[in-house]
């Protein structure tokens, strides 16, 4: 394998979408298939619009479980064919990518971006996964604002340990699981958002920190194993063994699918949204059977609660497996990403 490539535009590797034109109020055209996982979808879209703009007005900051995911899951649905207004995505993107709005309202004036920046790896990390990559103009985005994906890309770059890790920022590292899980997940979320991008990086030694999780205990490290798996596997040189990596990951994250198709975030545990967006979405993107993909999908479908939401048990160890708004919106969006997944994947 050759440890070091430039990877630009990648485009679709986590559902990314086209250009927003000129903030213009537009719709896509496409017409979805599967009306049940649509109508799901739509109605999930609502919630987490709701929720987002809620938190956008009451709270002044971007923050890492809220307006990233929030984009993500409207460029996700946008890509499968479900309409979404294209102004919303154009505001949301501008409004986001500001360093001056990683912070609280009475923070603004005098932030320090280098600073704000190096304690927002994630925010960054999702907001460069959650947007598209599309052709621009020198020295712009595909949103038509200055280069902040150059920004952020390298300045990722910097923050990388030593040991290959990047450290998991905010209420992140409070998760109930072991911390070198969270910095595993983290850094192999980072790893994905840099490999799209056109730097130069070099993900052995973050592949390396990630492996040293031997147990895991929860679902989306498995799901972003299984991402940068399939992701890396074009570039290894090597005559493909029996089983690919991408065929490993898929087997250690399908031997943790529960009965009734879902996933719990934390692995032995019963099924929710969170988890099973996060799991069905890898898997989807990886080519999994479709046997595991159409019963993850109907668990989502089927528990999707009347106002769009799914419940969510806090990832949070103070949360003590209650139900938290936080969770609540992270899994609604992460069910959206993943069933626009599938109805992409499909077409």
């Amino acid at each position: 394998m050759n440890p070091l490539f430039r990877v630009a535009a990648l485009g679709v590797l986590l559902g990314a979408g086209g250009a927003i034109q000129n903030g213009q109020s537009a719709y896509s055209q496409d017409t979805p298939p599967f009306p049940d996982t649509t109508r799901t979808i739509q109605k999930g879209l609502q919630h987490v619009e709701q929720a987002g703009e809620r938190w956008i007005e009451r709270r002044g900051c971007v923050s890492c479980h809220q307006v990233p995911t929030l984009i993500w899951s409207h460029q996700a649905a946008r890509q499968s064919g479900v309409p979404v207004r294209l102004s919303n995505l154009a505001h949301w993107g501008r409004w986001s990518t500001d360093v001056v709005n990683f912070v609280k309202p009475a923070q603004k004036a005098d932030v320090d971006h280098s600073a704000t920046m190096a304690s927002n790896i994630d925010t960054m990390t999702q907001l460069l996964l959650a947007m598209p990559r599309a052709s621009a103009p020198p020295g712009q985005s595909a949103l038509g604002e200055k280069d902040w994906r150059a920004r952020f890309a390298q300045k990722l770059l910097k923050e990388q340990s030593e040991d290959g890790s990047w450290r998991a920022c905010g209420q992140l590292p409070a998760q109930r699981r072991p911390t070198d899980e969270t910095t595993a997940t983290t850094t192999a979320w980072t790893a994905l958002a840099l490999m799209r991008e056109p730097v130069e990086f070099d993900p052995a030694t973050a592949v390396h920190f990630i492996d040293s999780i031997e147990q895991p205990k929860s679902a989306e490290y498995l799901a972003t194993r299984l991402l940068l798996a399939h992701q890396m596997e074009p570039h290894l040189t090597d005559q493909p063994p029996t089983q690919t990596a991408t065929q490993r990951w898929q087997a250690k994250l399908l031997k943790h699918q529960n009965d009734d198709g879902g996933w719990g975030w934390k692995l032995n545990e019963g099924s929710d949204a969170l988890g099973t967006g996060y799991a069905l979405h890898a898997l989807a993107i990886s080519g999994a059977d479709s046997n595991a993909l159409e019963h993850a999908a109907k668990y989502l479908v089927t528990t999707q609660e009347a106002n769009g939401r799914w419940k969510v048990p806090g990832t949070k160890a103070s949360a003590k497996g209650a139900t938290t708004p936080t969770a609540d919106d992270w899994g609604s969006a992460w069910a959206v990403i993943a069933l626009s997944t599938v109805v992409k994947q499909d077409k």
